[in-house]
């Protein structure tokens, strides 16, 4: 498969899922909600919402916003 843009597809895949992954977590830590994670041995770890970082102060890098409808033409 061929794809003629900058990015490959896959990566654009990637992008996207981080960035539904963080506002999920951003939505569960906003309604002092708590999330599961895996540690590095696999066991389950609940993270507390007021234990959960904000992602306007995380400095992670940011997505850019895409505009779904353009990129179909």
């Amino acid at each position: 498969m061929h794809v003629s843009s900058d990015k490959k597809l896959s990566d654009r895949l990637n992008d996207l899922t981080q960035e539904a992954v963080d506002q999920a977590i951003e939505k569960h830590r906003l309604r002092g909600e708590s999330i599961a994670i895996s540690d590095e041995q696999g066991k389950v770890r609940v993270v507390p919402a007021s234990e959960i970082p904000d992602l306007e102060k995380a400095n992670l890098p940011k997505h850019p916003q895409r505009n779904h409808s353009e990129e179909k033409k």
